[in-house]
């Protein structure tokens, strides 16, 4: 009790960061049925490696110019550079018959971690500004940060409803779509595009070990707990703004790490909809 006291009289200081937990828990939630469901899995987690090493570039070429390194929008601006265009890429272009998509995938995620690395070692320096980018800094997100966030759901928000059935179609019919004409690449690329845009910005507040579990385990437990598409873009969505904000209050409580907090928080929502496929049968 006296820790949910504590955690209520400091609403000042928690009210932005869960905010913006709860905006990218939902955000990941929805766009993770999609990679779900086309079992592009990875592509995240390669997106994510792609918007680190795009923070690591933006901070050497700061720190080349002799300028401050504390420009965090900068820095999300070059992340952003990285992880839609390789989503544009992973999402548009194909390998041939000889190379299946999984190995661009498996390219760019050892090659970006392995850049990530080497520029790490050379900004031992900046390491506070590398950490807030990888690892996230929920417990104390700016109020700009909450904007930016905002901005880019509803921009994925009015692509994915404008455009709705030409992504569905595209994505998970991709044989019958091409037959009648509709432009699969086009489509998978504005898909792409949008996980592009949501990865470093709710990376940036959440962490990338957060992404990446939002990007799964929410439309993972949705798909176990309904029958149709439409419910389980619903489910994703409040499962990941659930386990987002359950796990940032958590964290707070119990004075637990946040990102491995809500990650643990969104694992804990398979277990209930497992066993209602098991009793709906």
């Amino acid at each position: 009790m006296t820790a949910l006291s504590e955690f209520w009289s400091a609403a000042i200081i928690w009210r932005d960061p869960l905010v913006a937990s709860v905006l990218a828990g939902a955000l990941l939630g929805f766009l993770g049925v999609y990679v779900v469901l086309r079992r592009v899995v990875f592509v995240s987690a390669a997106l994510t490696q792609l918007s680190t090493l795009g923070v690591i570039v933006a901070l050497l070429v700061l720190e080349r110019l002799d300028l401050e390194t504390d420009h965090q929008e900068i820095q999300l601006f070059v992340a952003w550079i990285f992880s839609v265009g390789g989503g544009l890429v992973l999402g548009t272009l194909g390998w041939g018959k000889r190379l299946p998509t999984e190995a661009g995938v498996g390219m760019a995620y050892v090659l970006a971690g392995a850049l990530v690395i080497l520029g790490a070692n050379r900004l031992v320096h900046v390491a506070h500004d590398l950490n807030t980018m990888v690892f996230g800094n929920a417990v104390a997100v700016p109020f700009q940060d909450v904007v930016i966030l905002v901005v880019v759901t509803g921009l994925v928000a009015l692509l994915h409803t404008l455009f709705r059935k030409e992504i569905v179609f595209s994505s998970f019919d991709r044989e019958t779509a091409e037959a009648m004409g509709v432009k699969v690449r086009l489509w998978g690329g504005v898909l792409f595009f949008t996980i592009g845009l949501a990865i470093p910005v709710a990376a940036h507040v959440v962490g990338a070990l957060p992404v990446f579990a939002f990007l799964t385990v929410p439309a993972s437990a949705a798909l176990l707990a309904t029958r149709r598409l439409s419910p389980a873009f619903a489910v994703a969505t409040v499962l990941g703004a659930t386990a987002a904000g359950g796990g940032y209050v958590a964290s707070w409580v119990l004075q637990l790490p946040t990102g491995a907090t809500m990650v643990v928080a969104a694992g804990l929502l398979v277990l209930p909809a497992w066993l209602w496929k098991r009793l709906r049968g």
